[in-house]
């Protein structure tokens, strides 16, 4: 299957052998020589998405939000302050309350069960090392970045690992964290790229695993994700899609896109990804220009040397 489709002019019909070849020679695309090197930098023409701007009532309920966590936030003297504080950002209060519909007590109890979360859990100062383990077969890895600037998120499952449940989800929070610094400026949300190539029902996460993972995404990353692209899905997944989609929130359900030449062309849920992101943001190996094979080595120093910070300001 190719996500992206290059034009093949061929107009030479003489004989069925002479068509073959000039197919073959249309269609072929010098990639250039493989490299290791992720792509972790926004191409310069990037074109962010921005939020409508706030009217006057929103703009108190924001103000009201800001108001309300600076009365729980920790002592200053405390440890965990400076990172409380890069975290609780006017940006953040207006995600929160985007997520919960302007609903202003409902967006200060979902904002203190993160606050809660994020001191038990302290998910920006998670240990590189151990969390490496669970990176060390490119399951899942930041690669390239959207037509809009949010770094495209790749996740193989066939690549799994670990059955460290504690650990996985670990794993998962850490590369929010870090897709969060990846993000350059005006972008707030990540793209994610599931390539379902080659899994299984047994080669996925258990079903408690993905709850997990689903509800910290829900709870405690609001208004994070963008776009999450579906490439090469299985029967069994598409079988639990069909199933549950009726019942799923309309704004999650437009972010799930398939590509997948299986897949009912004339759905809503079916999308050009060419339309989205640039061949040569995309790896070879999901059909784009880009010549990249997955080596931990040079993914994790990169990674880190991109995104390693004590502190940041969450924007």
């Amino acid at each position: 299957m190719n996500l992206f489709k290059f034009n093949n002019n061929n107009n030479n019909t003489k004989s069925s052998a002479a068509s073959t070849k000039s197919s073959v020679t249309a269609t072929t695309v010098d990639l250039g020589p493989m490299t290791q090197e992720p792509i972790l930098t926004p191409p310069t023409d990037y074109q962010p998405v921005l939020n409508n701007p706030l009217d006057e009532e929103q703009k108190k309920k924001v103000d009201a939000l800001m108001e309300y966590v600076e009365s729980i936030m920790l002592p200053k003297e405390h440890e965990y302050y400076p990172n409380e504080r890069g975290f609780l950002t006017e940006a953040t209060a207006k995600r929160y309350l985007r997520a919960r519909k302007w609903d202003l007590e409902a967006a200060k109890t979902m904002l203190e069960n993160s606050i809660k979360w994020r001191r038990e859990f302290r998910p920006d100062q998670l240990d590189p090392e151990m969390i490496r383990p669970e990176a060390e077969t490119g399951k899942m890895y930041y690669n390239g970045y959207d037509k809009t600037g949010k770094p495209l998120w790749i996740m193989k499952p066939r690549n799994e690992n670990s059955k460290d449940s504690d650990r996985q989800i670990r794993h998962v929070v850490f590369n929010l964290e870090r897709g969060i610094r990846l993000m350059p400026p005006q972008v707030e949300k990540v793209s994610i790229v599931v390539d379902f190539k080659g899994s299984s029902i047994t080669s996925n996460p258990s079903a408690s695993t993905c709850k997990k993972f689903i509800d910290i995404l829900a709870n405690h990353y609001p208004e994070r994700l963008g776009v999450a692209f579906f490439v090469n899905s299985p029967w069994f997944f598409l079988t639990t899609f069909k199933m549950v989609a009726p019942f799923m929130d309309p704004v999650t359900r437009n972010k799930i896109k398939f590509i997948d030449e299986d897949t009912n062309k004339n759905s809503q849920d079916v999308i050009c990804m060419e339309d989205c992101i640039s061949s040569e943001q995309i790896e070879a190996s999901l059909g784009g220009k880009f010549n990249f094979n997955f080596d931990i080595d040079t993914y994790w120093d990169a990674l880190l040397k991109r995104t390693d910070k004590e502190v940041i300001e969450y924007l």
